[in-house]
């Protein structure tokens, strides 16, 4: 039998996806597809965009850049164009202080409302100034007052899945309304690397039911799942997460 698979490599992380299709392993599918489902195929998507997310932000960040919290003064209510607009102004007033820095300015953003109205971005970028990103923010939406931000380092581990996750969940609060402030669960500049996936066709005398260890990596189980493509077709898909090294003194008896 053949099978598709895709590896993916990114930060401590090797993503490997094996999976069945018409072409290949067989053509009766065992499940329904997703497509069948509305409320499945969201979460289907929702998911694929997590990943997505997570692998640009693996390969195009590192510990120290920042994890930036941009909000709007106390009791102000931004209309989605006046939350678009000040974005748009903030990018590139940004993009012109990396550039006299003579650093390369990218990023990943998400926008959100709360039930009261509150909009706030959640925005990952190189580590800069961070005062001068206060001063930006502060001149856009409150002439030049103090405003509520917030700033964390990216962590020392380069596995920035829960940052992917919580900049997707972000933005859909306001994604499936009638007024989304982005048509899209965030948005990113054009200057990121992005990995081109193909899948390669593996021979095989039978579909293991588990995935084989790696050395040197533990499978991540919560992230890790066996079960049916879109279209209904089996699939396995592993999440393995490179080993920390063993120090000396941790290597004792």
């Amino acid at each position: 039998m053949s099978y598709l698979r895709k590896i993916l490599r990114h930060g401590i992380i090797i993503e490997d996806t094996k999976y069945l299709n018409g072409r290949y392993g067989k053509s009766k599918r065992n499940s329904k597809p997703i497509g069948q489902t509305p409320p499945e195929q969201l979460r289907w998507q929702s998911k694929n965009n997590v990943k997505k997310c997570w692998r640009l932000l693996d390969d195009n960040f590192s510990p120290g850049d920042l994890w930036v919290l941009l909000t709007w003064p106390h009791k102000v209510r931004p209309s989605t164009a006046e939350i678009r607009k000040s974005m748009t102004t903030f990018l590139a007033r940004m993009k012109s202080r990396y550039k006299k820095a003579c650093k390369d300015f990218k990023y990943i953003y998400s926008a959100g409302r709360g039930k009261r109205g509150a909009a706030h971005i959640h925005i990952v970028m190189p580590k800069f100034d961070i005062a001068e990103i206060q001063k930006v923010w502060a001149d856009i939406v409150n002439n030049g007052e103090w405003v509520k931000t917030g700033f964390q380092p990216l962590s020392q581990m380069r596995d920035y899945y829960k940052l992917a996750n919580y900049i997707v969940k972000n933005s859909e609060e306001t994604f499936y309304s009638d007024d989304p402030i982005y048509k899209k669960r965030y948005c990113a500049s054009r200057n990121l690397k992005v990995q081109d996936i193909k899948a390669k066709v593996v021979k095989a005398h039978e579909w293991k039911k588990e995935p084989v260890e790696r050395p040197g990596y533990y499978i991540d189980k919560e992230r890790s799942y066996i079960g049916y493509t879109a279209y209904g077709y089996p699939m396995q898909y592993t999440v393995y997460v490179k080993l920390p090294p063993v120090s000396k003194r941790d290597g004792k008896k």
